[in-house]
């Protein structure tokens, strides 16, 4: 995929990300909306009682100027207990009109099974490095996650919600459960979440080049397959797709999280509008929304891949590293 789809689609997720977190972080002490959400953040699950296994299931789509130019949804099913790390999915990419359907199985070996549903194909990616790609991000995430939020934590994310938490609503179910959710408009989102994505914004620009440089062999490797080549019609249209790059402001904020009488996460739904211009000057709009459901937590297995019957392809990812 090149440099100008790419900045398209994860620009426009970098600015999603980063809003949706700070403003799942903000803190107001005066309304039922926030009490419920400073809850959920406080329940702190994954530290005293971490979950072995859920399944997901997700959408996620980009819209340029009303026209959707990415989609994406999918299911997978996860399991880390005892040592053993194990997943499955089923995911579908819809790219600027080309579709494309896959399947991936990791048993926690060093290799993964990738079905390509489309064309019809098997791989085998062996010589995958999972302690340097998962294992140390996974017990860093469980550090950071293992800490509360301290006094000067909550201080900083009062000032950057500022008004915001007027905005903030609970809606109670008879399960016990609760829905939390704030939808608001450009003039109601307060200057620091403004400056933030300004700041996201450049960073993300500031590191494309390199992502470039570095992604080289994953390129090189993904160029191999028909499940990407088949792409390349897409990849042409977006070529014309443009990048914002000035006078980029959030228009409109929507996030919805629904949790159980425990406050554990069961749904999480987002929306944002993002307006700008490219470099010729042309004012364009950015839509980015998804969904994700959580389920049967310490209750799933993954599916196992059976390569009985199926000529499968084995892939040396080690092989694009001696190349060096």
């Amino acid at each position: 995929m090149n440099k100008r789809s790419k900045a398209l689609m994860i620009g426009a997720a970098v600015g999603a990300v980063s809003l949706f977190a700070v403003t799942a972080l903000a803190s107001t002490p005066n309304t039922a909306g926030y009490d419920a959400f400073k809850a959920v953040l406080k329940a702190n699950h994954m530290a005293e009682h971490p979950t072995e296994s859920g399944a997901l299931t997700g959408r996620f789509a980009i819209a340029l100027d009303g026209a959707e130019v990415l989609a994406a949804n999918g299911t997978a099913k996860l399991r880390d207990a005892g040592g053993a790390h194990a997943m499955s999915g089923d995911f579908d990419v819809t790219l600027m009109g080309i579709e494309r359907s896959g399947s991936v199985y990791s048993g926690g070996d060093d290799s993964i099974y990738f079905v390509d549903r489309t064309h019809d194909l098997h791989y085998q990616l062996v010589n995958l490095d999972h302690d340097r790609v998962e294992g140390h991000d996974r017990e860093r995430e469980y550090e950071r996650g293992a800490q509360p939020m301290s006094k000067a934590e909550e201080a900083l994310l009062d000032y950057m919600v500022g008004d915001l938490k007027n905005e903030f609503g609970v809606t109670n179910h008879a399960d016990g459960g609760k829905t939390i959710t704030v939808d608001v408009s450009r003039d109601e989102i307060p200057l620091p979440l403004r400056l933030l994505l300004d700041v996201a914004s450049n960073e993300e620009r500031h590191e494309r080049g390199a992502w470039d440089a570095d992604d080289a062999q994953a390129h090189e490797l993904l160029e191999r397959l028909p499940f990407f080549q088949g792409l390349e019609e897409g990849v042409k249209l977006a070529e014309e797709l443009p990048e914002l790059t000035d006078d980029i402001a959030i228009e409109r904020v929507r996030l919805a999280l629904t949790v159980d009488r425990d406050n554990a996460l069961q749904r999480v739904e987002g929306e944002l509008e993002v307006t700008g211009k490219d470099e010729a000057g042309e004012s364009h709009r950015v839509a980015v929304g998804g969904e994700g459901v959580v389920t049967d937590l310490d209750a799933t297995t993954p599916d196992a891949y059976d390569p009985t019957g199926k000529s499968v392809e084995i892939i040396d990812v080690a092989s694009f590293d001696e190349r060096d």
